[in-house]
């Protein structure tokens, strides 16, 4: 029997790899900035950030999974998974980057979203 790809999955994984390495980036370069920031209630945000860079490399490991198993079924379990855990670990950040969360996790939150959307599983995936 032949599926047809999920067009939600497949058009969040290509922009989740596409937005990945640019948001990486900067966060690399927020450490800095916010490593510095003494402020009392932003100790941790230069950890915050690097955490984030961290989970946007995982991603692009997401976005990949998604790309390969979006035609096949019965292995869109393992991008729901890996979606899950991308999720998870992007709203535990928002205890340690405080203000830094508005400005890099937007668009990973928007797209794992849509990317656990995408993965979901249907009536017409059962054999």
């Amino acid at each position: 029997m032949k599926t047809k790809r999920p067009l939600l999955l497949v058009v969040s994984s290509a922009l989740m790899l596409v937005i990945a390495i640019p948001m990486l980036m900067w966060c690399f370069t927020l450490i800095n900035g916010a490593a510095v920031d003494m402020t009392p209630g932003y100790t941790y945000a230069g950890v915050g950030c690097f955490a984030a860079a961290i989970v946007y490399t995982f991603s692009m490991l997401t976005a990949i999974a998604g790309l390969t198993f979006a035609k096949r079924p019965y292995y869109r379990r393992w991008c729901r998974a890996m979606g899950l855990i991308q999720l998870i670990a992007s709203v535990i950040l928002v205890i340690p980057m405080r203000a830094y969360v508005v400005l890099t996790l937007p668009p990973l939150l928007i797209l794992t979203m849509l990317y656990l959307i995408g993965a979901r599983k249907r009536a017409e995936d059962d054999f």
